[in-house]
C-alpha cells in the first residue's frame, strides 16, 4: 500500500478554526494513566505526545470531569480548577510541536458515578446505575451552577492553548441521561418534551461558546443509540439525530463525533466492542448523521485498519475516523499509513485485556501486544545498545518473540530458538480457537517484524541449559507446562492434583493435538478465562466430540477474566447455542470409572473422555539465567510482552 491508496483518509479537513492535516484522529480512552494530581500527569503526558508524534491529526485526551460533584478513575486532568492549566499548556504545546492538534472531552459522570468515592451521584432523575446505586435528582439551582462550570471549564482549555474541546453527551453519563426519554423523567422545563430534554446541553453549549467564542474548536459526542433491551422507548438513532441536528443549526458545534451504546446496551451495540462484534461498527449510522447533519461527521468503533478507514470516508460514512484501541496498540499508526508501511501496523484485536481490563481493575490502562502504552515515560523508546552483542532468545512465544524484536531494533544480532515447527507457543494454541481468529494478525507482525529486522530463527530446537550455544547473552522465555496451579487457588492442600486424575490430558495438550477427545467430554475447570472458554469451544466444533460438560467453580464459566473485558455476555450465549452444559460454583474431590464426584456430593458421567484445565507451571531455566514471560511464572501475555519490552532495553 502507499499513500495514494488512502486519498481521502489522508485529506486535510477544516473543524471550525483548526485545520487537521488528514482525517485520523486518536479518540480519547479512559487509560487511568492519571497521578491523582489536578493536571496532566507525567505519564499521560507521555503517552499523548507518543501518539502526536506517531502522526494522529488530532489526539483526544480522555474524559475530563468539570465540577468536583463528579469524580473520574484516572484521578486527573481535573477542568474544574485553574491549577490544571499549566500542565495543560505543556501538553498541549508539545503535540503541537509534533504537528498534531489537541482536543479534550469535557465530562460528568452522572449515575454511573458511585457513592463509594465519598459523595453521591447527580442524574436528572433517581434512575439507578448498573451497579443498583440510585443517584440524588440533580436541582435546577445545580444546573444552572453546571453550566456556568462547563463555560468555565471551557475557558481553561482555550487559556492553556488546546485546539478542541469536545462536549461528552454519549452513553448515559449526565448529559445523555438528560437526552434520554427513558433516563429523565423530570416535569421541569429539563424533562419531559424533546425541547425540554435538550435543553441542558443548548445551555451548556451556549455557555461555552460566550467564554471561547470561535477560538477553539467545540465539538460533541453523542451514542447512536443507547439500545436499552425491551424498552419501548428509547435514545435511538432517531433521537440522536434530532438532538445533534438542533445543536448543529444552532451554530452552537464545529463537529459531531458518533459513538454507540449505554450501560445497557447488549454486545452487538457496546461502547467498546470485543473481537467478535462486527469491523467498522457504525458505518450505516454514520451515513445518516452526515446526510442530516452541516458539520463534519467523526464515527468510532472497531476501525482498526487505513483501507477500513478510507472505505468509510470515501462511502459518505464520515468525514473523520476516530481510533482509541488502535491507537493505543499502535501508537505510529498515521506516520505507517502516510509512509505508505500500513503493513507493519502493530494489529489490535480488540480484545480488552490490558486497556479495558486494566482500567477495570483501578490499574493504569496499557495493551497485550503493546506494553509500553502507558508506560511510555517509564520506558522510554528502544534506543541503540551502547554495546550491541550477539543475544540467543530460547522461546518463541510472544515473550519470545517480543523480545527478539526489540532487542533486534537495539541493534543486536539475535537468533531465536524455538522446539516447535511454528513461532507463538500457547498464544498460537489460543488463536487456533473458535471465535478467536482476529488474533491471527499478532503472529503475522510479530512474525513480518523479525523478518524486516533479520531475526535469525531456528524452528524444530530444543534448547536446555546444557546445549551450547554461540552468543554473548541468552534470555529464556520457555514458557509453562500444564500443571496444577489453578487447583491451589481454591485448595492449596491438593498437592498432587485431583485424585483419580493422574493420567488425564491437558486441554493445552487437547488444543496441540498432543492427546485427543472423543464422545461424551468432561472439562475439569479450575483456570477460567480463555484457556478454559477455548477449550470448550473447540472441543463443541469437533466432530469426534458428541457432548461437552464443564465444571468450575465461577458462577459463570470464564466470569473473572471476561466481565472486565465485556465478552461474557457473548461467550455465554454462544455456549447455551452449541449446547455445552456448564455445572457452576461446583469443584471435581475425585475421578472414579470415568465419573467425577463433586464437593457438593453429587457424582456425574460416565464420561468417554475426561481433560484438565487446571493451569500450568513455569518450565525449568538457569538460576542465573535472564528470563521473561511464564518461564519466570505463569501470568498471560501482557506480563510476557512487558517482561520482553522491559529486558531488551537493558541489554
Amino acid at each position: 500500500m502507499s499513500v495514494v491508496d488512502f486519498p481521502n483518509l489522508l485529506a486535510p479537513i477544516q473543524l471550525g478554526p483548526i485545520t487537521l492535516r488528514h482525517r485520523a484522529v486518536m479518540s480519547g480512552h479512559g487509560m487511568a494513566l492519571g497521578d491523582g494530581q489536578i493536571g496532566v500527569s507525567d505519564r499521560f503526558h507521555a503517552y499523548l505526545l507518543a501518539r502526536a508524534k506517531g502522526g494522529a491529526a488530532m489526539v483526544g485526551s480522555e474524559s475530563a470531569p468539570v465540577h468536583a460533584s463528579t469524580v473520574s478513575r484516572s484521578l486527573g486532568i481535573r477542568l474544574y480548577s485553574d491549577a490544571v492549566i499549566p500542565s495543560l499548556r505543556c501538553t498541549a504545546e508539545a503535540v503541537e510541536a509534533a504537528g498534531s492538534k489537541l482536543a479534550i472531552t469535557l465530562w460528568h459522570g452522572g449515575h454511573k458515578d458511585s457513592f463509594v468515592r465519598g459523595t453521591y451521584a447527580l442524574a436528572p432523575s433517581p434512575v439507578p446505575n448498573m451497579a443498583g446505586e440510585v443517584p440524588k435528582q440533580i436541582t435546577e439551582r445545580e444546573i444552572k451552577e453546571l453550566i456556568v462550570a462547563y463555560g468555565e471549564a471551557a475557558a481553561r482549555c482555550r487559556e492553556a492553548g488546546l485546539h478542541a474541546i469536545e462536549l461528552q453527551t454519549s452513553t448515559d453519563y449526565l448529559l445523555g441521561s438528560f437526552l434520554s426519554p427513558v433516563l429523565n423523567r423530570r416535569t421541569d422545563s429539563y424533562g419531559g418534551s424533546f425541547a425540554n430534554r435538550v435543553r441542558i446541553v443548548v445551555q451548556i453549549l451556549e455557555s461555552i461558546r460566550e467564554r471561547v467564542g470561535n477560538a477553539i474548536a467545540v465539538g460533541v459526542r453523542t451514542s447512536a443509540r443507547h439500545a436499552i433491551p425491551g424498552s419501548p422507548i428509547d435514545y435511538g438513532l432517531d433521537e440522536s439525530i434530532a438532538s445533534m441536528t438542533a445543536l448543529c443549526d444552532a451554530g452552537l458545534v464545529d463537529y459531531v463525533s458518533v459513538m454507540s451504546g449505554s450501560a445497557w446496551s447488549p454486545a452487538h451495540a457496546s461502547s467498546i466492542p470485543h473481537m467478535t462484534q462486527p469491523r467498522v461498527q457504525l458505518l450505516d449510522e454514520g451515513k445518516v448523521f452526515k446526510q442530516a447533519l452541516n458539520v463534519p461527521v467523526i464515527i468510532a468503533g472497531r476501525i482498526r485498519s487505513p483501507e477500513e478507514a478510507e472505505q468509510a470516508i470515501a462511502g459518505g460514512h464520515a468525514d473523520l475516523i476516530a481510533m482509541a484501541r488502535t491507537w493505543i496498540a499502535d501508537p505510529d499508526w498515521g506516520a505507517k499509513v502516510e509512509a505508505g508501511e500500513a503493513a507493519g501496523i502493530r494489529p489490535c484485536m480488540s480484545c480488552n485485556q490490558a486497556c479495558v481490563g486494566f482500567v477495570f481493575r483501578g490499574l493504569p490502562g496499557s495493551c497485550v501486544l503493546n506494553p509500553v502504552a502507558g508506560r511510555e515515560n517509564e520506558l522510554g523508546p528502544e534506543g541503540h545498545s551502547a554495546k550491541p552483542q550477539r543475544v540467543a532468545v530460547i522461546g518463541g512465544g510472544p515473550a519470545g518473540m517480543e523480545a527478539a524484536r526489540v532487542l533486534a531494533l537495539r541493534g543486536h544480532t539475535v537468533t531465536l530458538y524455538e522446539r516447535q515447527a511454528q513461532l507463538g507457543g500457547q498464544w498460537r494454541l489460543a488463536v487456533a480457537a473458535p471465535h478467536r481468529e482476529e488474533m491471527q494478525a499478532s503472529l503475522v507482525w510479530w512474525q513480518t517484524e523479525l523478518a524486516r529486522l533479520n531475526v535469525g530463527v531456528v524452528l524444530n530446537q530444543t534448547v536446555t541449559a546444557a546445549t551450547p550455544i554461540d552468543a554473548d547473552a541468552v534470555v529464556w522465555a520457555v514458557g509453562a507446562t500444564p500443571g496444577h496451579t489453578a487447583l491451589w487457588r481454591l485448595r492449596p492442600f491438593l498437592f498432587d492434583g485431583i485424585a483419580g486424575t493422574e493420567q488425564l490430558a491437558s486441554g493445552r495438550e487437547v488444543l496441540s493435538g498432543e492427546a485427543t477427545a472423543t464422545g461424551d467430554v468432561l472439562v475439569i475447570d479450575e483456570e477460567g478465562g480463555w484457556p478454559a472458554v477455548s477449550l470448550v469451544e473447540s472441543l463443541a466444533a469437533d466432530r469426534d466430540v458428541t457432548s461437552v460438560t464443564v465444571t468450575t467453580p465461577e458462577r459463570v464459566l470464564g466470569e473473572s477474566a471476561l466481565a472486565l473485558t465485556w465478552e461474557l455476555p457473548t461467550v455465554r450465549a454462544r455456549l447455551r447455542d452449541i449446547g455445552v452444559e456448564v455445572i457452576p460454583e461446583s469443584q471435581v474431590t475425585r475421578v472414579v470409572d470415568q465419573c467425577a464426584e463433586l464437593s457438593s456430593g453429587g457424582r456425574i458421567g460416565p464420561f468417554t473422555t475426561i481433560i484438565l484445565s487446571t493451569g500450568t507451571v513455569a518450565n525449568d531455566i538457569p538460576d542465573d539465567g535472564l528470563a521473561i514471560g511464564d518461564c519466570v511464572a505463569p501470568r498471560g501475555i501482557w506480563a510476557a510482552t512487558s517482561d520482553a519490552a522491559r529486558l531488551a532495553r537493558t541489554l
